[in-house]
């Protein structure tokens, strides 16, 4: 049911050009607000497989997370916080409710010059993008450069189709041309240039104006044109905000339809009936501050509906942070290792002996009902404790001397392990072999766990909102069900950990005699398809001074003879430059090695 559910959530709201591009045969997520692709992230869930079974690529193995943070509580790890930004006045109730932080606007440089024209609706997004071409072939026939934002790529392409079939020249910017991002910006603000960018051209691009445009006339300067509304009063913002800096003069302007998303959902009804009744016609525009207002309004509602929804992802996210903070805590210490990476070890040891005694003798009443031979041999076989004062009644009468008498053999266990280990350290010549594996330990099972945890409170998450239909709430439910969650994790790590570190055992091979006479140095192991001399991938190569291969530090495995560099034979000798290596391995530079004599 899963797997059907994320087949048709790609299929029916994931749009190609829209949320997503496919490049070399890959799925490559675009960002919703900067219109750029998001490199090396994939959606979770399955999500991005069933995407990529709808586009016919290769489906590779669904991502795994292994640490995760909202963006809310990464900020409050900082002591002090402070940003700047042009557009943060329509987002203060958020910063101060989020972070406390309060919303300090600050005058510009000079004054602005900037006329923002009323909104152009029109009925349809074909009368719409008609009307687009026309104001660009009227401005363009002035000189002034253009600026046509959209909303993604889709929306880019087709504008650029029907300005090429009227015969104007102009550069097109979005995820899949971000290579030339710095050449199109460049050239966005010169005389006869016109631009048609996604959301990358509308957040910190500062286009210079040409020195040869006439900043003097009534219509001068950097002409946006807009296509489309977005859900944050933000993101138009910041489009109109690329024109008319530091007191050029410059104009903006929005084309809509009545089919826009946000017209759509909000306020297309209002405006269709009363377009209807005043008998408009095809291609006539409505224009006008009320309805401008009323846009604004309607995108007020989406901004309050999308704090919300943050709002709310991190008051769950705060139930996490909890419980990231103590493991990373203790990840914390395993890496620092000290005193109290071994305390911390033996508390574990010891939490871990108790509860698998209350567990294994739960069900019993009386002392007559305690199993005793068999917690001698479940203990013996989990952790190596043959506990033997477990089977005598007369010395561990009650519970509570049992779980001294194995937590006191624990803690001899616990000190003989260490003392094996430092023993092994020296004789490999290490000092402190004992909290290197200590640390090692502690760290693999933190992480394995932690990465489990993860992925069953995102699906605790995903499946919590159907408690409201018994009128319970979700949240206070998800708190509930996490904490549980957590003390069963921190149980299996306490478990986990203390029967790796009872069991562990190390070896390491005897040095040879050859390796004991003297040290040998390692070549270099390559690759033909890394090699830069393919033709003498197979060349001996020496290592570089200093790097050599003694007894401790051989590992597994017999040593490599040691190779010298010997003269290359006639017609395998490829053609370098003087100062590049020599292919021979020497490690010398060619023109000092075989390239000397030529």
């Amino acid at each position: 049911l899963h797997t059907i559910h994320k087949l048709l959530q790609a299929h029916a709201l994931y749009e190609k050009d829209v949320d997503y591009l496919v490049q070399d045969g890959q799925v490559v997520i675009v960002d919703e607000f900067t219109g750029r692709v998001m490199v090396g992230r994939r959606w979770a869930d399955g999500l991005h497989q069933a995407v990529e079974a709808k586009e016919n690529v290769q489906v590779k193995g669904e991502t795994q997370t292994l640490a995760t943070v909202t963006i809310q509580n990464y900020f409050r790890m900082y002591e002090k916080l402070a940003g700047m930004t042009g557009t943060a006045e329509t987002e203060e109730t958020e910063f101060y409710s989020i972070y406390g932080l309060d919303v300090m606007v600050i005058p510009t440089n000079r004054p602005a010059r900037r006329l923002d024209q009323p909104d152009r609706i029109y009925k349809t997004r074909r009368e719409k993008n008609n009307a687009i071409i026309d104001e660009t072939e009227r401005l363009h026939e002035q000189g002034l450069p253009i600026l046509i934002g959209t909303v993604n790529v889709d929306v880019s392409e087709t504008l650029s189709r029907q300005l090429k079939r009227r015969g104007i020249r102009h550069e097109v910017l979005n995820a899949k041309y971000h290579q030339r991002e710095a050449e199109i910006v460049a050239n966005a603000g010169q005389k006869n240039s016109v631009t048609i960018a996604t959301n990358m051209a509308g957040r910190g691009t500062d286009i210079k104006l040409g020195a040869d445009l006439d900043l003097t006339a009534e219509e001068a300067g950097l002409q946006i044109i807009g296509t489309e509304r977005h859900e944050s009063r933000r993101i138009d913002r910041q489009l109109r905000g690329r024109s008319a800096r530091q007191g050029d003069p410059g104009a903006t302007v929005f084309f809509l339809s009545l089919e826009d998303d946000l017209m759509r959902l909000f306020i297309s009804d209002r405006i269709a009936g009363w377009m209807d009744k005043s008998g408009v016609e095809e291609g006539e525009v409505i224009t006008g501050r009320l309805v401008t207002r009323s846009i604004e309004q309607a995108q007020k509602r989406v901004e309050l509906q999308n704090f919300q929804t943050r709002k709310r992802l991190l008051e769950y996210d705060d139930v996490m942070n909890q419980q990231r903070e103590v493991i990373y805590a203790l990840r914390l210490g395993a890496l620092e290792r000290g005193e109290e990476l071994k305390a911390e070890a033996r508390r574990m040891i010891q939490a871990a002996l108790e509860q698998s005694v209350l567990g294994y003798l739960a069900a019993a009443t009386r002392r007559e009902e305690y199993d005793r031979g068999g917690l001698h041999d479940a203990m013996t076989l989990q952790y190596l404790l043959p506990v033997d004062a477990v089977v005598d009644a007369d010395r561990t009468p009650d519970i509570e001397q049992i779980v001294e008498a194995v937590q006191e053999e624990g803690e001899q266990a616990f000190q003989r392990k260490l003392s094996y280990l430092n023993e092994f350290g020296e004789t490999m010549g290490a000092t402190d072999a004992d909290l290197q594996i200590l640390s090692q330990v502690m760290l693999s099972v933190l992480d394995e766990k932690w990465k489990d945890h993860l992925y069953d409170l995102d699906q605790l998450r995903n499946a919590i909102q159907y408690r409201a239909y018994g009128q319970r709430d979700p949240l206070v439910e998800y708190k509930r069900e996490a904490f549980d969650m957590f003390e069963d994790l921190m149980r299996d790590v306490h478990s986990t950990f203390t029967e790796r570190f009872l069991k562990i055992q190390v070896t390491a091979p005897p040095p040879s005699p050859r390796q004991a006479q003297a040290p040998v140095p390692r070549p270099t192991r390559t690759s033909a398809s890394d090699d830069l001399f393919p033709c003498a991938a197979s060349a001996p190569r020496l290592p570089p001074a200093g790097r050599q291969e003694g007894g401790a530090a051989g590992g597994a495995g017999s040593p490599k003879p040691q190779v010298l560099a010997g003269p290359l034979a006639t017609g395998t000798v490829p053609e370098v430059g003087r100062n590049e290596p020599c292919p021979c391995g020497s490690g010398k530079k060619y023109k000092k090695c075989h390239g000397a004599a030529r």
